[in-house]
């Protein structure tokens, strides 16, 4: 499993409008969308130590839900970010090792035409009520959870694997 950390980049300025850079199948502009996800252990995200990390959040604590940011590239591929589309996920090969992201990247300036963009694209698998996400930039590697509460969310090869869960519930934020 590849764990998610943030981490900087230079540049991503600052379009404050939830208009993306992207033109699916060469129509009108798309928009940002706010989605709530958990895993179908009922976990939610959150922010802990600039780590993405699923858990069981409750009383209080569930306002530390961290809501996912989408922006559709077509009608499979999307960008993904959390805090208002200011970090995005991202899929990061370092040698023989995969691993997830957090950049400091505005989602909204992300174009699905620059190769670059790839780390950051995923393919969304829709079976029946779940939907898993599946990496462009390293094809078979998933987005997935941990069984355990409280782990980092990460990146597996054997979304069959009983030790991690890579199927999730995906639904506007209303």
């Amino acid at each position: 499993m590849a764990l998610a950390e943030v981490h900087e980049e230079e540049g991503g300025g600052g379009h404050e409008e939830k208009q993306a850079a992207c033109r699916p199948l060469g129509k009108r502009r798309c928009r940002m969308q706010t989605f709530r996800i958990w895993d179908i252990n009922q976990k939610t995200f959150y922010l802990r130590n600039n780590q993405l990390v699923a858990g069981y959040l409750q009383g209080p604590n569930i306002k530390l839900e961290e809501k996912i940011d989408m922006v559709p590239i077509d009608p499979r591929a999307m960008f993904l970010g959390i805090h208002g589309g200011k970090l995005c996920l991202s899929c990061v090969k370092s040698g023989d090792d995969i691993k997830l992201q957090l950049e400091a990247v505005n989602i909204t300036d992300l174009s699905k035409t620059r190769e670059q963009n790839t780390r950051f694209s995923f393919n969304r698998l829709d079976n029946g009520h779940t939907t898993s996400f599946e990496s462009a930039a390293c094809p078979g590697w998933f987005l997935c959870t941990a069984v355990e509460a409280d782990q980092p969310v990460s990146l597996t090869n054997r979304p069959e694997d009983t030790l991690v869960v890579t199927k999730f519930y995906f639904q506007e934020d209303q």
